[in-house]
């Protein structure tokens, strides 16, 4: 992992809302208002910089796969805080960057009111050491999401640019479009590229099938199931 990553080994907060997920090198702008989690903002900006972390959760009931009450996804993208501003009744608007996926081991008693879990980070796994692999999948990915997004691939110039590597194309492609709740789960507690950049492949190939009389956009809802 890189030196950048906080150390979990004490465990980290944890922001639980329905139908969120967090990937990592994505963007998410947050608006906090409840106690609880201004607390929590206040306690993470007293850390180090580096350290201006916690996790967003996902709140889903699915036995073995999730823990505390009420349940978290056992997996959860952890973010580090980039910008924010406080507003003058302590309300917090900040953007959180993410840095990594985590799963989480088990949950801590509250902390000022907010949720900490135990967490381990999973690191990107490379099954491949040929690189015609990754560059082959990244242009069809690409060429893919271009085809879905037509006029608003412009908004997507630094996800579909030639320098960005597989793991994070497929990250930002997920974390952005509005694929359905259930396929983000199962790509964020996937620590295989290869596997994340094929099973998004598919789903593109499948949605360009289901919707070809317009094109996807970032701010669609979700496919219905």
């Amino acid at each position: 992992m890189s030196d950048e990553l906080p150390d979990l080994s004490h465990g980290i907060p944890v922001f639980p809302l329905p139908g969120m997920t967090l990937f990592p090198h994505t963007h998410l702008p947050l608006h906090i208002f409840e106690e609880r989690y201004r607390n929590l903002m206040q306690d993470t900006l007293r850390k180090p910089e580096r350290e201006h972390c916690f996790a967003m959760g996902t709140l889903i009931d699915l036995p073995g796969e999730s823990l505390g009450d009420p349940p978290v996804y056992l997996y959860a993208g952890v973010g580090r805080v980039v910008e924010y501003s406080r507003m003058p009744d302590g309300r917090f608007m900040l953007v959180l960057q993410g840095i990594g996926r985590a799963r989480l081991t088990g949950e801590l008693p509250l902390l000022n009111g907010y949720r900490v879990f135990n967490a381990e980070w999973v690191a990107d796994l490379h099954t491949t050491t040929e690189p015609a692999w990754g560059d082959n999948l990244g242009h069809e990915l690409k060429a893919l999401a271009v085809a879905l997004l037509r006029e608003q691939a412009e908004k997507f110039r630094r996800v579909l640019s030639d320098e960005i590597e597989l793991g994070p194309l497929t990250d930002m492609l997920c974390g952005y479009l509005p694929f359905p709740p259930e396929f983000k789960l199962e790509q964020l507690s996937t620590p295989n590229i290869i596997e994340r950049a094929a099973a998004t492949i598919s789903l593109l190939e499948r949605m360009l099938g289901d919707v070809p009389q317009r094109p996807l956009k970032p701010d669609d809802p979700p496919a219905a199931n």
